[in-house]
Formats: C-alpha cells, sequence, structure tokens
C-alpha cells in the first residue's frame, strides 16, 4: 500500500484509547491532496494539542497524544492552561493561514494558533530535570530573547556574552526578554517553533512555560502549573517528532479530518 493511499485510509477513521477502553469513530470526508501540514502530523509519533473555545479565550486545555498502530492514544487527564490576554491568532509554523483570518503580529499579546514544531528545553537548574531527552539550556539573567524587530537576533535565544557590544557598551537590540525574571515563571519552559525564520514583526518568543501566580493570562505564550510541565518536558521524545497543535476549538472542528487529528474525549 502506497503512502498517499495509507494515508487517505487514516482519514475514514479515528482509534482513541483511554483509561483501557478503544473507540473507534468512523468519519465522513472528501478525498483531497494531502497538504504539508498533515503530512508533518502523520510523521509526528507525539502530538500535544490544546484547544481553546473560542478565539479570544485566555485558558485551554491540553491533551497529550501517543500514535500507535491503532491510531492516536490519549495519554493524560487534559489539565489547564493559560494562553494570552488577548485570545488567539494564527501564527507562524507547519501550517498554512486561512486567507483573510487574523495573523499573529509583534506586540498583538495573543498566542500562535496552528501547527508548530518544538525546539529546545530550558530552565534555571545547571543541570535538566531527570528524564529530559531534548537538548537544555541554562535559563540566566544574561540569556535573551530579542523582540526588537530590528535586530539581527530578533526572534532568537542569545547570551549576553556571545555578542559584539558597540562603543558605547550596548547590546545589539533595543528590547529583550530576560530569561531569568523575578516572578520565576521561566524555571521551565519549552521553545516553541514559531515564526521559524525570524520574519520581522510575526512574533517572538513564544514559549511553554509555567504559571505567573500574579497573572491570570500570558502576553503570548502558553502557561501550566509546574507539575504538569515537568511531566509534558519528561514525556517528549525528539525521535517521536512531536508538534504542538493549537486551535480554538472552532478550527480544530475544521481541521479535523484534514489534519488527522484525535477526536476529544471528555474525562
Amino acid at each position: 500500500m502506497s503512502s498517499n493511499v495509507k494515508t487517505m485510509h487514516h482519514r475514514l477513521f479515528n482509534v482513541i484509547r483511554f483509561g483501557g477502553t478503544v473507540f473507534t469513530v468512523f468519519l465522513l470526508s472528501v478525498f483531497f491532496p494531502v497538504s504539508p501540514c498533515a503530512a508533518q502530523i502523520e510523521n509526528a509519533m507525539q502530538l500535544v494539542l490544546v484547544v481553546a473555545p473560542d478565539w479570544n479565550s485566555t485558558a485551554g486545555a491540553m491533551y497529550l497524544f501517543n500514535r500507535t498502530d491503532e491510531g492516536w492514544t490519549q495519554y493524560n487527564i487534559p489539565w489547564k492552561v493559560i494562553l494570552a490576554d488577548s485570545g488567539l491568532a494564527w501564527g507562524i509554523g507547519l501550517h498554512t493561514d486561512p486567507p483573510g483570518e487574523r495573523t499573529k503580529a509583534e506586540g498583538d499579546r495573543r498566542s500562535p494558533a496552528g501547527v508548530f514544531e518544538l525546539g529546545d528545553f530550558f530552565g534555571y537548574d545547571s543541570v535538566p530535570p531527570s528524564g529530559i531527552r531534548f537538548p537544555y539550556r541554562r535559563a540566566t539573567k544574561v540569556l535573551h530573547c530579542v523582540d526588537d524587530t530590528g535586530s539581527v537576533f530578533y526572534n532568537s535565544l542569545i547570551a549576553e556574552n556571545d555578542v559584539i557590544r558597540d562603543s558605547a557598551g550596548r547590546l545589539p537590540w533595543k528590547s529583550s526578554e530576560v530569561m531569568r525574571p523575578d516572578s520565576g515563571y521561566y524555571k521551565y519552559g519549552i521553545v516553541v517553533r514559531h515564526n521559524p525564520h525570524s520574519i520581522p514583526g510575526k512574533g517572538s518568543c513564544i514559549f511553554l512555560h509555567l504559571i505567573s501566580f500574579d497573572s491570570s493570562a500570558t502576553s503570548g505564550c502558553t502557561a501550566m502549573g509546574e507539575r504538569n510541565l515537568l511531566f509534558l518536558m519528561q514525556w517528549l521524545d525528539p525521535e517521536e517528532h512531536p508538534l504542538l497543535v493549537q486551535l480554538p476549538a472552532a478550527a480544530f472542528r475544521r481541521y479535523l479530518v484534514e489534519w488527522n487529528l484525535p477526536l476529544l474525549l471528555k474525562n
């Protein structure tokens, strides 16, 4: 059976295993060419799925899935995540933004919607937590994430001692986020590869990180409790090509079949 035929076959049904029970759900769909985004999801063996009620929601639920021969297997009881205080907008990832819909911009205080690869893990400790398999770097007072759209380092994590200051001693950016804030929400974190080519103004410095206790929303990231974030970091395996899919409920329903996403079961 060719890979294209196999992909179409998977589109006809979704198998969900949770709590020892297997649910097979048949989906009616039309046959259409496999999009590059769908092909990337087809290659993923782990899926981090965040679904929010609507585009303006400041919170959602996170689901973890493993792919097996039977289909997607839910790995966790979903937990609450906090989104940006203006909700969501289409980001730049593996998907194609629908024409005419809101797209993310620098400073819009929206979390990116779409399909994204995950990058390095980071944290305050000099060594990663046990069980971490992704590359890890220490977050310090001299590590910055650059959000200056005019800098060549835009949307990059970079240390002060890795760049050359000008004659006045200034760093080669006008604004950045120090990766060791006093609030502690970067004690653990995961880089989301949003805007991977660092197009100026299209949004920068997107992470999965800890909830800040003095805020009910983020400025563009996705946040959760420490126990859940550590569980996520220890579960993720780069060899399994994990992806983050983050969508409001209406967009999730729209792309459920085309992207071969798992159905969600109420727990």
